[in-house]
């Protein structure tokens, strides 16, 4: 029984003292940074092995799977697919016959780019293209659009708009028969219709006009060319009724001045709707005489 009890004295001790050193407030905390300090030192040797590594031996490496190439530029993944083209096909042989008109270019070019009509000197909002043997092409849409006008006009022939992305709409003028109504929805390459004759430009003979018009504004199309609609920045042409740059354009006119032919475009259309108005307004006159002649005559009988 003695040998029992003193055997189990050192037990006791030992538990006693863990229970005391348990209370004490530092040995947790203690335990922390030791285990800490334990991993630390870890990820320290790891990373020391792996820079006294060799170089990997990437010649196995398939580089056509890679998704980056270090070789060629980088290309934006975000961004415009579609960019501006011709109005025609590529193998139709068509040419530009008029410029637009520059402000910035030279007397001689700004004056190739007027179209004269009704004794006046218009600036030419677009470009114009024809072919040299001055036969009809088929016109295509110079991108993917919508429709928003598709009509029929005494001075410029058939008209189409289309409008795109941005602000911009192209125009095309002087064709000869419309394949597209308003409403539709084109892509790129599809068939506007033919090119034809226009009363503005006669000496044009058959040709379409083009415009490309950003916010209202017409702009050069040969600089927006191979370009997408959100590229385009709208720059001020001349206003209407700027005296000539070139007092020899307007030799001969008795009126001696310029406007853009997009304001000729805008008198067609108040003219068609003024010749609209009158003639229901003669109408409306002629039915109140008729009515007034009937009248008449059952009071005379």
């Amino acid at each position: 029984m003695g040998d029992e009890k003193q055997r189990s004295h050192p037990i006791e001790k030992s538990a006693s003292k863990w229970q005391k050193l348990a209370r004490k407030r530092w040995i947790y905390p203690a335990v922390y940074l030791g285990f800490a300090a334990l991993v630390l030192a870890a990820v320290l040797w790891m990373q020391g092995g792996q820079e006294n590594a060799g170089p990997r031996d990437l010649s196995g490496v398939n580089e056509e799977r890679s998704a980056f190439d270090t070789n060629d530029e980088s290309v934006p993944v975000l961004g415009d697919s579609e960019v501006f083209k011709v109005p025609a096909a590529e193998d139709s042989g068509v040419f530009v016959q008029k410029q637009f008109y520059d402000t910035a270019a030279s007397t001689e070019e700004q004056q190739a780019a007027l179209v004269f009509y009704n004794n006046t000197y218009y600036q030419n909002a677009g470009i114009d293209y024809a072919k040299e043997d001055g036969s009809s092409f088929d016109v295509k849409a110079a991108m993917t659009g919508k429709v928003v006008k598709a009509t029929e006009d005494q001075l410029l022939g058939n008209v189409v708009h289309l409008e795109h992305a941005d602000g911009v709409v192209t125009v095309y003028e002087s064709l000869d028969a419309l394949e597209v109504a308003e409403g539709d929805k084109v892509e790129q390459g599809d068939k506007l219709g033919k090119a034809g004759t226009s009363t503005f430009n006669t000496d044009a003979g058959v040709h379409v006009h083009f415009e490309v018009r950003k916010d209202g504004t017409a702009v050069n199309p040969l600089d927006v060319f191979n370009q997408p609609a959100s590229a385009i920045e709208g720059k001020q042409n001349t206003e209407a009724g700027d005296a000539v740059s070139n007092p020899s354009a307007s030799e001969g006119t008795e009126q001696k001045g310029t406007e853009s032919e997009m304001d000729a475009e805008k008198k067609a259309e108040d003219d068609a709707k003024g010749a609209d108005e009158g003639k229901s307004n003669e109408q409306n006159n002629n039915e109140q005489k008729s009515d007034q002649q009937k009248s008449d005559t059952k009071d005379s009988q």
